[in-house]
């Protein structure tokens, strides 16, 4: 919106491109009107199942952006920046024993996910979109939803989790999530487990349809065929 003070002092609301308002800057107009134009950063999620081509889209997505003269930010959770809470997160999920913590209950591993997304949401995610960048993000609360109920956590205690991080993230949705998926993994899984968590995506699906853009995108034949029928939905 073009927020403008009259010479009267009377404030107006003017159409504008933009929603979101986190960079600011005035221009004098004209007849003592002041208009202030704002920016608005631009978050794309990408979910969805384990082995079913996530992150090599998402990659090519962030490589789209650029080609289109965007400043695209690639983020993943937990993450796996050094230094970072995400990095230490992301060796314990991959590999527990080697910190002592085996066995490790479902919802204290969740609860070490959330830490890690916390991190990045308030230190690195947050303060790109308010610059006004572009932020691409792989994985989002819903795989602690998922992954932690087929993983045998009580939904009660995840949903207060994700209650910490929905806070920490204010008033930024994402501008569209892409929930890729397949009806077989690329590599070897557990055919059982894979299906619930598969299940567990569509019913994230149908549960967040209407808060913001979701895209059911399936992968069954080219990363390039996926990426253009993302590109084809894509507000940039």
């Amino acid at each position: 919106m073009l927020h403008c003070t009259t010479r009267s002092g009377k404030e107006e609301t003017r159409p504008g491109i933009h929603q979101h308002a986190p960079q600011v800057c005035s221009r004098k107009l004209f007849g003592g009107c002041t208009m202030t134009l704002t920016t608005k950063g631009q978050l794309f999620v990408f979910e969805g199942v384990d082995a079913a081509g996530k992150s090599s889209i998402s990659a090519r997505f962030v490589d789209w952006l650029r080609s289109q003269g965007k400043t695209a930010e690639p983020f993943s959770f937990p993450g796996n920046f050094p230094g970072t809470i995400g990095d230490l997160v992301y060796r314990i999920h991959h590999d527990r024993a080697a910190f002592g913590l085996d066995p490790l209950t479902e919802s204290s591993l969740q609860t070490l996910h959330i830490a890690a997304h916390l991190d990045a949401i308030e230190a690195r995610i947050i303060p790109s979109l308010e610059a006004g960048k572009t932020v691409i993000l792989d994985r989002y609360w819903w795989s602690t939803r998922v992954y932690g109920v087929v993983g045998g956590a009580r939904a009660e205690v995840l949903d207060k989790l994700i209650e910490a991080e929905q806070i920490a993230w204010g008033d930024w949705l994402p501008t569209a999530l892409f929930c890729i998926g397949r009806s077989t993994p690329l590599r070897d899984e557990p055919l059982d487990r894979w299906s619930r968590w598969k299940d567990g995506y569509d019913a994230m699906i149908r549960k967040e349809s209407g808060r913001y853009p979701i895209h059911s995108i399936q992968n069954e034949s080219s990363i390039e065929e996926c990426l253009s029928e993302i590109t084809s939905c894509c507000p940039i």
